[in-house]
């Protein structure tokens, strides 16, 4: 056969390569991509698979992996053993003058402006010293009722329902270089299958070779590289080679990257005290900050103070209900600001990481796993029609076959 006939068999095997390359690529393009629904109305279009299916695969997520390695009630404890106290009075002691004096002006307590110095500096002073007592016993209660007060899945589906691009983030960084892997693996399988492919064509050329080899191409090479990401869970022995999920090798890299984004974007801790004051069991949790501020004013000498300064009984409860609400608005405004959030997340975030870390490989499978299996057969059916069409391609126009 002259060298000019066997060009069209030769461009077969590069051909199939670009082919599986160019349907992993759309297939993980389409997992993501677009973040926003882009279309016709609410039916024709598109919305990237993870995107669009955030707030199951979310809740998903958390009871598979978050829930599993650590309860609402350890999370309160890291933070209470990881200084997170320390860490609130750090940041709200330099504003607590300020806001006594604000809550006092906006009662329109008239005798603390003639209240001497020395009497106000005693105030501050032991409203500072009562500070981590109180702080203490909430966190301590809280900690004794997180697992009723707090929903971590409910927590992290109010941070992504409104964010369609957190989940991606999340899996992007968490999986990006198996994610590479997975586009690649289309001209790593694509070549020596389609030398297979050639040499059928040449020995068996009927017609409807290319396009089903087509099919089996591009819809397998996505299938093998999906699985890959996360079979086998526990290492098999292959002659020399140790075969397993490609990111299950990088446990413990996965482990802390995923306690990082998962506590800095789903459960950051001011969204943790957003749903703490404003969730579904608020009403309680205002109740548990109200006693014991209550039961701290009415113990020390600043009760007395401020009894006086109110004049009557009835000034002084709507001072001490007043001081409540105040004092916990300026502390959500304190720490929402990257750097109180990550002083205060770092415990949680160790937690995380240590315990996904510890988990066994199978255990460890199905952190990510629900998100690559989702709509799985759509990825491979988009490689497998645009395998056949570039075999039809292949038939016309290096063949010259008419359909």
């Amino acid at each position: 056969m002259p060298w000019s006939e066997l060009i069209p068999y030769l461009v077969i095997a590069p051909m199939t390569a670009g082919v599986g390359w160019l349907t992993n690529l759309l297939g993980i393009k389409m997992m993501f991509y677009p973040v926003n629904f882009v279309g016709i109305g609410h039916y024709f279009g598109w919305q990237g698979i993870i995107p669009r299916l955030r707030i199951r695969l979310t809740r998903n997520l958390v009871n598979i992996s978050i829930t599993k390695i650590c309860s609402p009630k350890e999370v309160v404890m890291a933070l209470d053993d990881g200084d997170a106290i320390e860490n609130i009075q750090q940041l709200i002691s330099p504003y607590i003058n300020d806001w006594i004096e604000d809550v006092l002006v906006e009662q329109n307590v008239q005798a603390w402006q003639y209240t001497p110095e020395m009497v106000k500096r005693m105030v501050f002073s032991r409203v500072q010293e009562k500070l981590p007592g109180v702080a203490k016993g909430i966190f301590a209660e809280f900690a004794d009722r997180a697992d009723q007060l707090v929903d971590f899945a409910q927590i992290a589906e109010n941070q992504v329902r409104d964010n369609p691009e957190l989940l991606n983030e999340l899996f992007l960084r968490c999986a990006g270089s198996e994610l590479r892997f997975v586009i690649r693996s289309g001209l790593i399988f694509g070549f020596p299958l389609g030398c297979v492919q050639a040499l059928i064509w040449y020995f068996y050329p009927y017609t409807w070779v290319l396009p089903v080899f087509g099919v089996f191409v591009g819809a397998g090479t996505n299938w093998i590289a999906l699985k890959m990401i996360a079979h086998p869970a526990d290492p098999v022995m292959v002659g020399p080679f140790k075969l397993q999920g490609l990111y299950l090798r990088r446990q413990p890299e996965v482990s802390k990257e995923f306690a990082e984004i998962f506590t800095s974007s789903f459960m950051s801790p001011k969204a943790f005290m957003d749903y703490l004051w404003e969730g579904p069991n608020s009403m309680e949790v205002h109740r548990i900050v109200h006693r014991h501020v209550r039961k701290a004013l009415d113990k020390n000498m600043l009760g007395k103070v401020a009894a006086q300064i109110a004049v009557t009984a009835d000034g002084f409860e709507k001072l001490k209900k007043k001081s409540v609400e105040y004092t916990a608005d300026r502390i959500m405004e304190t720490i929402d600001s990257p750097d109180a959030n990550r002083k205060l997340a770092q415990p949680i975030v160790e937690l995380i990481a240590r315990r996904m870390s510890a988990l066994k490989p199978k255990e460890f499978q199905q952190l990510l796993l629900p998100a690559f299996e989702q709509d799985q057969m759509l990825i491979v059916l988009l490689g497998g029609v645009l395998g056949g069409l570039v075999g039809f391609a292949q038939l016309i126009w290096l063949f010259g076959v008419s359909i």
